[in-house]
């Protein structure tokens, strides 16, 4: 080992070793005990107040579960008031403990953080050999009314963050599977597969297709159906600026970034936050109106 190295080895062991020191541990009423790493203001949140915070939630193998710095928006704890205390759970008891800019570890046998951090039962396909770890950082402490506000700006900052990393992710899939796509001034990639010539449906048209819908990460489909009639008022911004590309007959396939699909919601239980979505689509109709009745385009 050369001599950088080895500096760089005991500063970051003279650093750990300075955390150890700092961390403080805590318990709460109900015996929950976790790690102060950094104190913040001292300042506890009131009742009717909200606690912000991101984390990072792993297990021993170092596999992330859910980081809200790169996957979306912090939590969201209210604070309710004194008559709940003796009912919660050890980590919503450790919450009223927290104050702005605190920075606090935890670790648990998966069974035991289920139960005492999420509140629920161990899924059963969770490996219960596995600890669990979560650290948190308190961002902020709100007033209920403040939060919309507070919601909007990060959601704004969030946004043009997300658009990068999506174009980087899609630029890098073409990249690896050697596709050549064009590009919209919207970031939608496409590929044309067959061009007729056919009549083109506009942002408001109905239109009649085909599709199958994959998820970039893992390429798995989440949906496909044979021939499905829509207006194009009623879907994703993706779909409303990519479809008037085909004419009647065409063919494509279309590289979706999360803002133009469901964004950082996604869509419970279908579509996890900010994912990526490939579509292929075959346009076989398109008419000025959806009609209800038969379910066919006018």
């Amino acid at each position: 080992m050369n001599m950088t190295k080895l500096a760089n080895v005991l500063i970051g062991l003279l650093l750990l070793c300075v955390a150890c020191k700092n961390s403080e541990e805590k318990v709460t009423p109900n015996g929950f005990k976790f790690q102060v790493i950094k104190a913040g203001d001292g300042v506890k949140p009131k009742p009717g107040q909200l606690l912000i915070f991101e984390y990072i939630m792993k297990d021993s193998k170092d596999s992330v579960w859910q980081d809200t710095y790169e996957n979306g928006f912090p939590g969201v704890f209210p604070i309710q008031d004194s008559s709940t205390i003796a009912t919660e759970i050890g980590a919503l008891q450790m919450f009223r403990m927290l104050s702005k800019a605190d920075s606090v570890t935890l670790t648990r046998p998966a069974k035991e953080f289920f139960k005492d951090v999420l509140g629920g039962p161990m899924p059963p396909q969770v490996d219960s050999s596995r600890n669990i770890t979560i650290n948190i950082k308190v961002v902020d402490i709100l007033d209920q009314q403040k939060f919309p506000a507070f919601q909007a700006e990060l959601y704004a900052k969030r946004k043009g963050f997300q658009k990068a990393k999506d174009a980087k992710q899609i630029e890098k899939y073409l990249a690896d599977k050697k596709i050549t796509a064009q590009q919209d001034t919207s970031g939608i990639r496409y590929v044309i597969h067959t061009n007729n010539g056919g009549q083109k449906p506009t942002p408001t048209s109905c239109v009649e297709v085909s599709y199958e819908g994959k998820f970039l990460k893992d390429e798995k489909t989440f949906d496909k159906n044979p021939k499905m009639t829509f207006s194009l008022n009623q879907v994703i911004p993706g779909w409303k600026q990519s479809i008037p590309m085909l004419g009647v007959g065409d063919s494509a396939t279309f590289y979706i970034p999360s803002h133009l699909a469901y964004g950082p919601q996604g869509y419970p239980g279908a579509i996890p936050p900010n994912a990526i979505l490939i579509f292929d689509v075959k346009l076989f109709g398109t008419g000025e109106t959806f009609d209800p009745e038969t379910k066919t385009c006018k």
